[in-house]
């Protein structure tokens, strides 16, 4: 297979990493048929505090000019991992000025890539993240601040780089006429004993599979009339994007050295660095194939709480005049016929893993739910499981229309908002209420 491609690869490494770590992954890529080609391995900053993604994505055209790699239509291909999935994404989205016929990029192969964030970018910005991670002359004491934000869970940037690439009909830059993308994630804890300290179940001990999923779902909620509430799916402007999950740790998923890189994940590798549009509906299906071989045989390892699989949440609540609502509460119950509350129990107690708020903006939360479970508990119950959502007053003059009663979304015969290893965007209407002694009209 020697030979087989003739455009400039690039490759583009995460947060407090550099382009060291990727001379392994560009020599096996020139022993495997890519001599021929020119492999750029990119080096950018991120651990000083006042860069954000915009400022990598304007940076990276300067390197791509500085370098005379032209930037026409389907120029070049780019490998990322981890935060590299960001950066490319925010480059396309600059450089297509509006248009996805223009992108320059033909192959994207994303490696773990956080693109809806990562459950250790807090820890990132914490004192503990600073002194572990501050120690460099150029960065004395800082661990990329604004980029952090932007990979933290549930994050606004995430949230508007979504609406950008993936649920703007205009701007369908993954249709595989434009960009043909393939998303590779992992599902194994890291082998150093102190990270694993801190693994979370359905993540490669950095980013969740269902964050690094770029098959997102956007549903929005609105209660704008309480009583009764609006549910509508926004579709994707693309078609289901090839995604495949290996038994592999954040490191090993880009390391062609590690012992168990077999045939599929080197045969997915190179695949999607040489595929053609008509290729690309096979070539999701192999990838989730493999995706299915990997979960069915963890469940059966010495760890199998590692390879359920799990589905990112993230919500984002606001008035009707587009303010962020702040300060609520979302519950998983059954409106009726439960006056124990076993369905509130369950959920909450063991399908629900992990709720986070953003630290930047707390009208955006995430939710974390082992999926297997949930399958589980509606195979073997008549639960109907509901939603509600409750905001708390402003003040004693100025509230929220919250709504009456909850809206149904999981149970045995409707599970339709169940979407294993994948990421679902709530975009939520609230309508806010001052009170009567606000305003008012008094007679002559």
């Amino acid at each position: 297979m020697l030979g087989f491609m003739s455009d400039p690869v690039i490759i583009l490494h995460g947060w407090s990493d550099d382009y060291e770590s990727f001379i392994p992954l560009g020599q096996w890529l020139t022993a495997n048929g890519f001599q021929v080609v020119d492999i750029y391995l990119g080096n950018y900053l991120s651990m000083n505090d006042e860069l954000t993604l915009y400022d990598l994505g304007l940076a990276f055209v300067r390197a791509l000019n500085a370098k005379k790699i032209p930037q026409k239509p389907k120029s070049f291909d780019v490998i990322v991992h981890s935060t590299g999935g960001l950066v490319v994404r925010e480059y396309l989205r600059q450089v297509c000025n509006g248009n996805p016929a223009n992108a320059p990029v033909r192959h994207l192969l994303m490696l773990s890539p956080a693109n809806f964030g990562s459950p250790l970018a807090v820890m990132g910005k914490s004192v503990l993240g600073r002194l572990i991670k501050g120690w460099g002359w150029d960065h004395l004491w800082q661990t990329g601040q604004q980029i952090l934000n932007a990979l933290e869970l549930a994050s606004p940037y995430s949230w508007a780089l979504a609406e950008a690439d993936l649920f703007n009909p205009a701007f369908n830059i993954f249709d595989p006429s434009n960009v043909m993308v393939t998303v590779l994630g992992g599902t194994a804890a890291y082998d150093n004993a102190l990270r694993r300290t801190v693994h979370e179940n359905g993540s490669d001990g950095t980013v969740r599979a269902s964050t690094a999923n770029l098959n997102a779902h956007l549903l929005r909620l609105s209660f704008e009339n309480p009583d009764q509430p609006d549910l509508k799916i926004v579709s994707r402007n693309c078609p289901q994007l090839a995604f495949a999950v290996f038994d592999r740790d954040h490191t090993a998923i880009h390391d062609p050295a590690d012992p168990r890189q077999a045939a599929d994940w080197k045969a997915i590798v190179l695949r999607s660095l040489s595929l053609e549009p008509g290729d690309y509906a096979k070539h999701t299906i192999d990838c989730a194939k493999i995706s299915a071989v990997t979960f069915a045989a963890g469940l059966t390892s010495a760890n199998p709480a590692w390879y359920h699989q799990y589905q990112h949440v993230a919500f984002r609540v606001k008035d009707q005049f587009g303010h962020p609502v702040s300060d609520y509460v979302v519950e998983f119950y059954q409106e009726e016929n439960d006056n124990q509350d076993k369905v509130f129990e369950t959920i909450h107690g063991e399908i629900l893993k992990k709720v986070t708020t953003n630290s930047t903006d707390s009208s955006y939360r995430s939710f974390l739910f082992d999926t297997d479970d949930l399958n589980a508990y509606l195979q073997n119950s008549n639960a109907e499981v509901d939603m509600s959502l409750t905001a708390a007053n402003i003040s004693a003059r100025v509230g929220y229309q919250n709504p009456p009663k909850g809206i149904g979304i999981f149970s045995s015969a409707n599970r339709q908002y169940i979407f294993p290893n994948e990421p679902v965007l709530v975009d939520v209407i609230l309508n806010r209420s001052p009170g009567p002694e606000v305003f008012q009209l008094l007679p002559v």
